[in-house]
C-alpha cells in the first residue's frame, strides 16, 4: 500500500493505473529473464509473444550492460575453498564432488588427486533438466527463459513444485557419503530457478565450499573446464621432466638423461602458466617427427619411478640445436611450443623401459676434415684460372657450413705458377708458390681474395710437383696428434706436373728437381688421400710424333693422381664436392 490515503471505493482510473503498473512490472520481469537467457551460449531466438507485453521497446535493454543483473556471489578464492583444496592436497579428503546448476544440465563431477598429485575428474551422474524437473518446457530457449525466472504467457511454473523436484533428484542421486566433500559451483547470478536449486542443495547438504566466477572461470565455459581450472592451482608433487638421450663427448656412450622442466613444489595462481625452454640437438640424421616424452618424476635406470604425461612431437635436424619451449598449465598438464612446429602432448601408453633399452649404445663423432688444395694459377686466359679460383672459393664456403663449433674443417691452399715465369711479372717479387697454412675456412677465403691469375707460357706441364711437395709443411700443428682426422689433397688444375730429371719429349723437367711420384707416395704413406678436379682436355687428339708422348704422359699422370677419386668440372658442383669430402 502506498500513495495518499483516500476514502471510498477505487475509481476506474485507480483500477486502470494499478492494472498498467502490474502489466509493466510483468513485462520488465519477463524482459529481464529474456535478456539472461539470450546471453547464454546455444540459446535460440525467444518468441516475442512469450514475453508479457510484447517485445522490448527502445531503451529497455540498457540494464543488460549496466550490471543491474549482477548480484553478490561467492569469490573464487574464498577461505572455505582454499581450506578444502589444502585438505585434498594433504590427503585428508579423498575426493571432491563438484555440483553446478547450469541452464542446460545439473553437472555433477567427482575429482581427486592421484598418488602423484595430478588432478583426475569424471562425471558422477550429471543430468539434463527434463530428468530433474519435468515441468520445464522441452524447448531449449523456453526452458532457459523459465530458469532465468521468466513467466510470460506460458503456464506458470510453481516454485514450490520446482523446489520439491530438485530435492527429490538430489536425494536420489547424491550419495550421503559425499556430504562432507561437496563443492557448489555458482558462476551465474540472477537466474531465479538456478538460484533456488542452489539454495535447495545448501538446505539438504552441508556444502563444504562454494566457487564463484572469476577471470579464469567465465560462465560460458563447461563445468569440467571450470573444475579443471581451479584444481590447476594445486602444487606439483613431483618434478615434471623431459626424457632425453645424452652423449658423452669423450667416449661417445649414450645414456638416458632427464631434464627438469618444472620442479616439485611449483604452484600456479589462478589463470597463471609457467614456461621452460630447453635446447636439444638432433641425432645423426634428420628426424621429421621426434618423440620427446614428458614425465612426472625422474625415471630410474630401468625406466621405473616415473609416469608419462605425454609425448611431444617435433622436427629435429641432424646435429643441429632446436630450442623447445614447454608451458605448464597445472599438475600433469604440459604442452610444447616450438618454431619448428609441435603438437600438444598426448597420453599414449609409453614404454619407458623399452625406450631406454632401445637407445644406441654408442655414437662415434665423425673425423674432422683437413683439406689441402693445390690450385693452378696459370692459364691460357684469365677466365680459365678465374673459374678454378671461383670453384675453390665456393667449395671452401660450402665446407664452412659443416661441423659444429670448434669442429669445422681445416683448410690449406697452395697456388702455383709456371716455372717459366719463376721470376714472373704478375707479383711484386719473383713468386712460384702462394701458401695458406691449414686453418679455419674463413682464413683461406680471406687469403684467396688477393690471388691473381697469370698467363701460361707453355702447354704441357705445370709446377704441380712443387705444390705437392709444399703440402706436408702446411699441415695443422695439432694434426699429427689427432687420429680422428680425414686428410685429403684435392688437385685443381689442367696440366700435369713436370718430370723430375730428364725432359720427356715436350714435357719439361722441374728446375727445382722435385719428383711428383715420390711426393705422391709420401703423401699417401702419411695417410692423405689424393684426389683431382682436372679440366678436360679440349681439341682433337694429336697424332704427331712429338705431341703423342706428351698426351700419353698427361693421361698417365692424371690417372695416378686420381687413384683415390676425382671430380669432373661442369658436372660436380662445389656443394656436391663438399658433401663428398665431408666425413659421414
Amino acid at each position: 500500500m502506498h500513495g495518499d490515503p483516500v476514502l471510498g471505493e477505487l475509481s476506474d482510473g485507480d483500477i486502470q493505473e494499478a492494472r498498467e503498473a502490474a502489466e509493466a512490472a510483468g513485462h520488465a520481469w519477463d524482459l529481464r529473464a529474456a535478456v539472461l537467457a539470450s546471453a547464454d551460449p546455444g540459446a535460440g531466438e525467444l518468441p516475442s509473444t512469450v514475453i508479457r507485453g510484447g517485445p522490448a521497446r527502445p531503451g529497455e535493454k540498457a540494464f543488460r550492460e549496466s550490471g543491474e543483473l549482477l548480484g553478490s556471489i561467492a569469490e573464487l578464492e574464498s577461505a572455505e575453498w582454499q581450506q578444502t583444496l589444502e585438505s585434498l592436497i594433504a590427503g585428508h579428503l579423498g575426493e571432491l564432488l563438484f555440483v553446478e546448476f547450469t541452464p542446460d544440465y545439473v553437472k555433477v563431477i567427482k575429482a581427486c588427486l592421484d598418488d602423484r598429485g595430478i588432478p583426475r575428474q569424471a562425471d558422477a551422474g550429471s543430468a539434463e533438466w527434463h530428468l530433474v524437473a519435468p515441468m520445464l518446457d522441452h524447448r531449449t530457449e523456453i526452458r532457459k527463459f523459465q530458469l532465468a525466472g521468466g513467466i510470460g504467457t506460458l503456464q506458470p511454473i510453481s516454485r514450490t513444485e520446482f523446489d520439491a523436484a530438485v530435492l527429490r533428484w538430489l536425494k536420489a542421486y547424491i550419495p550421503p557419503s559425499c556430504t562432507g566433500s561437496m563443492v557448489l559451483v555458482t558462476r551465474r547470478t540472477g537466474w531465479v530457478l538456478l538460484d533456488r536449486a542452489a539454495a535447495a542443495l545448501r538446505e539438504m547438504f552441508a556444502v563444504r565450499a562454494e566457487i564463484g566466477p572469476g577471470a579464469a572461470l567465465p560462465a560460458t565455459t563447461e563445468t569440467t573446464a571450470a573444475v579443471q581450472e581451479v584444481l590447476r592451482t594445486a602444487p606439483l608433487r613431483f618434478d615434471h621432466t623431459l626424457l632425453l638421450a645424452r652423449v658423452d663427448r669423450r667416449t661417445g656412450a649414450v645414456h638416458a638423461d632427464s631434464r627438469v622442466l618444472f620442479p616439485a613444489g611449483l604452484r600456479l595462481a589462478r589463470g597463471e602458466t609457467a614456461t621452460a625452454t630447453v635446447t636439444v640437438h638432433g641425432g645423426v640424421a634428420d628426424t621429421p617427427s621426434a618423440a620427446l616424452p614428458v614425465l612426472c618424476g625422474i625415471p630410474a635406470a630401468g625406466g621405473g619411478g616415473a609416469e608419462p604425461l605425454g609425448l611431444m612431437w617435433t622436427h629435429l635436424r641432424a646435429l643441429r640445436p632446436t630450442p623447445l619451449t614447454f608451458v605448464l598449465h597445472g599438475p600433469g598438464e604440459v604442452e610444447m611450443v616450438t618454431t619448428e612446429g609441435g603438437s600438444p602432448g598426448e597420453r599414449p601408453a609409453v614404454d619407458l623401459a623399452g625406450l631406454i633399452r632401445d637407445l644406441p649404445r654408442r655414437i662415434l663423432r665423425p673425423p674432422r676434415l683437413e683439406l689441402h688444395l693445390t690450385v693452378e694459377l696459370s692459364g691460357a686466359d684469365e677466365a680459365e684460372t678465374a673459374e678454378r679460383l671461383m670453384f675453390v672459393r665456393e667449395l671452401i664456403t660450402s665446407l664452412a657450413g659443416h661441423g659444429g663449433a670448434g669442429q669445422g674443417p681445416r683448410i690449406a691452399v697452395v697456388g702455383h705458377y709456371d716455372h717459366v715465369i719463376h721470376e714472373n711479372r704478375y707479383t711484386r717479387r719473383p713468386t712460384l708458390l702462394l701458401r695458406v697454412p691449414a686453418g679455419p675456412a674463413e682464413a683461406a677465403l680471406a687469403a684467396l681474395s688477393s690471388w691473381r691469375p697469370a698467363r701460361r707460357e707453355q702447354d704441357t706441364a705445370s709446377s704441380l710437383e712443387d705444390a705437392l711437395k709444399e703440402v706436408a709443411p702446411l699441415r695443422a700443428a695439432e694434426s699429427g696428434r689427432d687420429s680422428a682426422v680425414r686428410r685429403i689433397v684435392l688437385v685443381v688444375g689442367r696440366r700435369p706436373p713436370g718430370v723430375p730429371t730428364q725432359q720427356y719429349g715436350l714435357v719439361p723437367t722441374c728446375p727445382l728437381g722435385a719428383d711428383w711420384r715420390a711426393e705422391l707416395d709420401r703423401l699417401r704413406g702419411a695417410g692423405l688421400r689424393v684426389m683431382t678436379r682436372a679440366d678436360p682436355v679440349t681439341g682433337p687428339r694429336t697424332t704427331d710424333r712429338a705431341g703423342l708422348p706428351a698426351q700419353e704422359y698427361a693421361a698417365g699422370a692424371w690417372a695416378a693422381l686420381s687413384a683415390d677419386g676425382f671430380f669432373r668440372p661442369g658436372a660436380d658442383a662445389p656443394a656436391d664436392v663438399a658433401r663428398a669430402l665431408t666425413p659421414p
